[in-house]
């Protein structure tokens, strides 16, 4: 049979074309127009675990989020400020092009759009959409080039969230717990400066607000009730936190120090057990370095 030469010609004649294409004018291999800047968005603590729950609060894009970047380009020193929205799968739509193959960019994120990074605020009322609304992010500059092979904005959560577990003690029924006023009180509601270098805010200090708790359905598993808040970083302890309300009494949880210094981006955990007399049997877990889905 005759052997032929003519794939080895063809990987020679590549070769000579990628050499050609490296060793002359870097603009005129680059694409008229530049070339799409393409990103993605990540929540920090992705779960697949929770993939059917889609809320940046539990650490996923439902899609059609509004958040707001800011892209310097390296080049030419200028900021662009765009307000675009994350699809489901984490994919970020700008109009930004790559304007030469040496130019980086840094970008940083915010979520909402107009979250204000000196005085942001969460939600008095976090029943229902308060919960979401009171979510706040912020993505650390990314620096990226157009052959970065990650070009990820990752989100981290500015504010701490807390969840608590109830339960029903000696003289209260489940009825009564169910049906009993649960506020976390004495705090402010209204937070610091937003670092945009690391994704946190400043602890501000405690004050006379107080927030109605998102519930959370069903409640932890052996639980009557599970609730849970987003605040600005903050320290609780020592300060009247947990108020119930139930059966004509009223009663109050007071972390001990070192209970309840909220820091950003971290979710701590109470395990209460409400009885006819107060609050007792307490159990307090900070849940590592971010938030994790309340199962």
């Amino acid at each position: 049979m005759k052997k032929t030469n003519i794939p080895i010609y063809i990987m020679y004649l590549w070769a000579a074309l990628v050499l050609v294409a490296c060793t002359g004018d870097d603009d005129a291999a680059w694409p008229e127009g530049g070339v799409p800047l393409e990103l993605y968005a990540a929540v920090e603590g992705y779960s697949s675990a929770n993939a059917q729950t889609r809320a940046t609060t539990e650490n996923r894009w439902e899609g059609g989020e509004m958040v707001r970047l800011w892209i310097k380009n390296s080049i030419s020193g200028s900021t662009d400020e765009i307000y675009t929205s994350v699809d489901s799968d984490g994919k970020l739509i700008t109009n930004i092009d790559w304007t030469s193959p040496d130019e980086k960019k840094f970008i940083n994120g915010v979520y909402p759009l107009l979250l204000n990074l000196e005085r942001f605020s969460v939600q008095a009322d976090q029943r229902d959409k308060g919960y979401q609304d009171s979510d706040c992010m912020v993505a650390p500059s990314l620096r990226i080039t157009v052959t970065s092979p990650d070009k990820t904005l990752v989100f981290r959560h500015v504010t701490a969230k807390v969840v608590v577990h109830l339960k029903a003690g000696n003289g209260v029924t489940d009825y009564e717990l169910r049906t009993a006023t649960v506020t976390f009180e004495n705090l402010t509601c209204t937070g610091g400066n937003i670092n945009l270098n690391n994704g946190t805010a400043g602890q501000v200090r405690p004050g006379t607000d107080h927030i109605t708790p998102n519930e959370v359905t069903p409640a932890a598993a052996d639980y009557v009730r599970t609730v849970r808040a987003l605040l600005p970083p903050q320290n609780m302890s020592g300060r009247k936190f947990v108020k119930i309300v139930i059966g004509g009494k009223t009663f109050y949880y007071t972390p001990a120090a070192g209970e309840a210094n909220f820091f950003s981006g971290k979710m701590y955990e109470y395990r209460l057990t409400v009885t006819s007399e107060g609050i007792e049997n307490i159990d307090m877990e900070e849940g590592g370095g971010t938030w994790q889905p309340v199962e």
